[in-house]
């Protein structure tokens, strides 16, 4: 699995995946249980309709609605022009011409600017009280709101639906009402062959994705740490720090500062 979700519990349960299975189970209901309550939580505490992020989305393409001018077609197809820029809009179908509004399923500037522009034509028709406007307007009676605009995965109260069901602890094993015809079953491991060396424990990093080297802070040489390194430490000249000689490698055979055991030049023999 290579979503965002399956990357963040994965990583979540990087180091739970070593207990047994049903501490794992356990751990899981644990965290799958926080989870929804802190986000329920959260969507509760919203104020406005929208989320808290997409709210900011909607602010932020409201300030760029300045300078526009707004041409009715029809009931739902508007034109917006700005800079000698031309854009065509279609509120029934949720479409512009910039293609923001159809691909992010949210009102694109040019949708906002015509929403207001409903908005304060309706309100200016209310205050002037004309039975002409009232009767031969067809925007008169429209009621605009750019939350109407947006898809309901943006919507507060779809995120409280999806997290309203709460995640019941199972108790202990010893309370739980297991069938007999259950508890009779004897259920093995399966037979498979372990693989040689360590497990691994990080995923398999995808050929898109860039790879960062580590390097030593001991010799500055890249692919290993300071604590599985076997180089000669890195002394530099001039006013930069200088590794003291008791924190320098030091072989154990000749006693020598600049390599270990495994590197000494006189391992095997005999040293008087």
């Amino acid at each position: 699995m290579a979503t965002n979700v399956a990357e963040c519990i994965n990583s979540y349960l990087k180091f739970a995946q070593q207990l047994p299975m049903l501490n794992l189970t356990e751990f899981i209901r644990n965290m799958l249980q926080r989870w929804f309550y802190d986000r329920h939580r959260a969507a509760q505490s919203m104020r406005h309709q929208l989320t808290d992020a997409t709210h900011l989305v909607i602010l932020k393409c409201m300030d760029k609605c300045n300078f526009m001018t707004v041409n009715p077609v029809d009931w739902n197809i508007f034109s917006v022009k700005r800079s000698g820029k031309l854009w065509t809009v279609d509120l029934a179908r949720k479409t512009c011409t910039c293609n923001k509004f159809q691909m992010d399923l949210l009102p694109c500037s040019h949708a906002l600017v015509i929403a207001r522009y409903i908005i304060r034509f309706s309100l200016r028709l209310i205050l002037l009280k004309r039975e002409y406007y009232r009767f031969h307007c067809f925007y008169s009676d429209r009621n605009m709101d750019f939350t109407s605009l947006c898809t309901n995965y943006y919507k507060r109260q779809t995120i409280i639906d999806a997290y309203s069901a709460p995640i019941i602890p199972v108790g202990h094993p010893s309370t739980w009402i297991v069938p007999s015809d259950i508890a009779e079953r004897v259920v093995l491991n399966p037979i498979s062959r372990r693989q040689a060396g360590r497990p691994r424990a990080g995923r398999h990093i995808s050929f898109l994705e860039s790879t960062t080297t580590q390097n030593c802070r001991r010799c500055g040489q890249p692919g290993h740490n300071s604590k599985r390194c076997s180089n000669p430490a890195l002394i530099n000249e001039g006013p930069s720090r200088v590794v003291p000689e008791e924190y320098r490698c030091k072989c154990t055979i000749c006693h020598t500062v600049g390599h270990n055991r495994q590197t000494c030049p006189i391992r095997g023999s005999t040293v008087e």
